[in-house]
């Protein structure tokens, strides 16, 4: 009986927590929304937004979207080469929660452990499930750092037009690339988590040393588990990863279009979708370490200040309204009305 009233109370606080941080979304955004207009006229920007086509915001919701189904894909493939097989409707419930979570939490930190927790209640070892979102979030940083490094020459015009913005992307760059460094270090060797944790133990004083110690071997077993399912997936299934590689470029690829569309149908301008698809993977560098809601707030900030250097003044506060509400506010409602459809209590996967 206290058991479920804790269980209960725990999804009480849960809704609130969400609930919550979905107002500090829409209160964040609503006011950053104003300070851009304001800054840059706001009958300006309203003048604008009555000669734009708002269907393109249609098109530019269903082009970020494509992302939802091409990791429920990803999902389903590297389940299956481990032999889980996981309910279609708990696959669509695990893919947009990440989207969702992500969306509502700090620094958009949320998303991957709600993921790993939720295909643990589904009855796949913890091991595999954070080898199979650590291994995404992997694959993503070594895109991004490749694109960054392959086209670097592009890199630097794109920021030789931003003007005195560029060096917040540049420090962003530096601290992104290390700390990406830092985490495939970590990926590829789990145990220097376990020899860092070891460390602190030795260095400070404890009243409960031996309970801490007890609980550091338990966490250097599992490290040592979620190496070999590592192992198993990088090598022995290396084609697996190399697919979930290509496909999780096309999601980076399919959200930058959905800028891309924006720039051309509200300035009617020509740009190249290279040069955005290189500008946007900048932008995602630094945007994720802004500590609001889905880092809300500063995204707009930062692509007002950067989209300044590519288009005329008059066009920045709309196009950056817009395409907010089609790949952040309108996503948030959708993904939300598809968890709600999705929601169960049941294990939804088999060996």
């Amino acid at each position: 009986m206290s058991e479920d009233k804790g269980k209960e109370n725990e999804s009480t606080l849960s809704r609130k927590k969400i609930i919550i941080n979905l107002i500090v979304v829409l209160i964040i955004g609503l006011v950053i929304n104003i300070v851009i207009s304001f800054f840059a006229d706001f009958q300006e920007t309203f003048d604008t937004l009555k000669t734009v086509n708002l269907f393109f915001i249609v098109k530019v919701f269903v082009v970020f979207s494509m992302a939802y189904l091409i990791d429920l894909i990803r999902l389903y493939i590297v389940t299956l080469s481990f032999h889980k097989k996981i309910k279609f409707k708990d696959a669509i419930y695990n893919t947009i929660s990440y989207y969702f979570m992500s969306n509502i939490t700090p620094m958009a930190s949320g998303g991957q452990p709600y993921q790993i927790y939720h295909l643990t209640k589904l009855g796949i070892e913890s091991t595999l499930a954070t080898n199979i979102v650590l291994s995404r979030l992997v694959e993503n940083l070594l895109f991004s750092s490749a694109i960054i490094l392959i086209f670097i020459r592009r890199v630097m015009s794109i920021l030789g037009r931003i003007g005195t913005g560029k060096y917040i992307l540049i420090v962003g760059i530096i601290a992104a690339l290390g700390f990406s460094a830092l985490l495939i270090l970590i990926f590829l060797n789990p145990k220097l988590l376990y020899k860092f944790f070891n460390f602190l133990l030795k260095i400070f004083p404890l009243k409960n040393k031996s309970k801490f110690e007890q609980r550091l071997q338990k966490l250097e077993n599992w490290l040592e588990e979620l190496k070999l399912s590592i192992k198993t997936l990088w090598i022995e299934k290396a084609h697996i990863v190399a697919v979930d590689f290509i496909l999780g470029g096309f999601i980076v690829f399919f959200h930058s279009l959905g800028l891309y569309f924006a720039l051309t149908s509200i300035t009617s301008g020509n740009y190249s979708i290279l040069e955005i698809f290189i500008l946007f993977i900048i932008m995602n560098f630094v945007i994720y370490y802004i500590p609001t809601p889905g880092s809300t707030g500063g995204v707009e900030t930062l692509y007002g200040i950067v989209l300044a250097g590519f288009m005329p003044g008059r066009f920045v506060s709309t196009t950056i309204l817009l395409w907010r509400f089609a790949t952040y506010y309108l996503q948030i409602a959708f993904e939300g009305v598809i968890l709600l459809m999705t929601r169960t209590k049941e294990k939804g996967v088999s060996t």
